[in-house]
């Protein structure tokens, strides 16, 4: 882990200025906005830790884990069994040094600038990675984070406890296919809050290497299934994107219907429904 920006460790929240003064104010993500309500009122720290299983945060690769990502752009990342992973950190006064996270990739370049390739992972997957130290997030925000290890264990606890009964709660079915040929069409209503989602992941902000993406309404001739399409097109391989997919939809309720998801090359025809990225 590579050591930088000096910060206080005996404070929770602490103001580290960025370079260039380009400090951005404004919450950008639903995840900030929860922190900012969290900081008024404690209570909301409970909807903070039930955010973690189901948001990415950002960080930036160093070394062999950097090797073959493309500067300035956002890559994703599923972690495999045993995987090693070095990322920038953050050096605290006491010599210990941070595992540096952010809400959103515009915070990261705002501190260390555009030419960093950066990688979105499972802020639950930050956490358990770095367990054994600080985890900073957002240096260089008004707003710093700095979770000290038993922080990061407390975290991790609460986070799998609502990633569990998300997934006991769930009545969505996986996303994978339903059998037969698929008959798409535009959506006679729009799904406010899985578009949202789906936006927030994949689009502009996200900046997560998908080129372009449609969702559709979707029935399955051989069982008039009826349920959702997302035709995603990417270079980035589709396990990761499906991954990411699943996260989003984590809690949404889809009832007996299902989603699917089609990964293929960037370019070709248009898809069908509506577009998100």
């Amino acid at each position: 882990m590579t050591d930088t920006t000096t910060a206080r460790p005996d404070y929770l929240t602490a103001p580290i200025v960025a370079p260039g003064d380009q400090t951005i104010d404004a919450p950008l993500t639903g995840l900030e906005q929860v922190i900012e309500a969290a900081m008024a009122d404690p209570q909301h720290w409970a909807a903070f830790e039930a955010l973690l299983p189901r948001v990415d945060l950002y960080i930036s690769p160093e070394g062999e884990t950097a090797k073959g990502l493309k500067a300035g752009e956002v890559g994703m990342k599923t972690l495999r069994p045993d995987e090693q992973f070095d990322l920038r950190g953050v050096r605290l006064d006491d010599g210990r040094t941070a595992a540096a996270a952010f809400t959103d990739p515009r915070r990261l370049t705002a501190v260390w600038g555009a030419d960093r390739p950066i990688i979105a992972i499972n802020a639950l997957s930050v956490l358990r990675l770095w367990r054994d130290r600080p985890v900073m997030l957002n240096p260089g925000a008004p707003r710093v984070l700095l979770f000290q290890i038993d922080d990061v264990a407390n975290l991790i606890a609460a986070g799998e406890a609502h990633a569990a009964e998300q997934k006991a709660a769930a009545t969505s079915r996986p996303v994978g296919p339903s059998s037969g040929q698929v008959r798409l069409a535009s959506p006679d209503r729009i799904p406010e809050t899985l578009l949202a989602r789906l936006t927030q992941a994949f689009g502009p902000v996200g900046g997560t290497g998908v080129t372009a993406a449609w969702l559709a309404r979707a029935t399955w001739s051989e069982s008039e299934q009826q349920g959702w399409f997302l035709d995603i097109r990417t270079s980035r391989p589709s396990d990761e994107i499906r991954a990411m997919v699943q996260r989003v939809v984590t809690g949404l309720a889809f009832g007996e219907e299902t989603l699917d998801v089609s990964v293929a090359p960037s370019g070709g025809a248009d898809g069908t429904g509506i577009r998100f990225v």
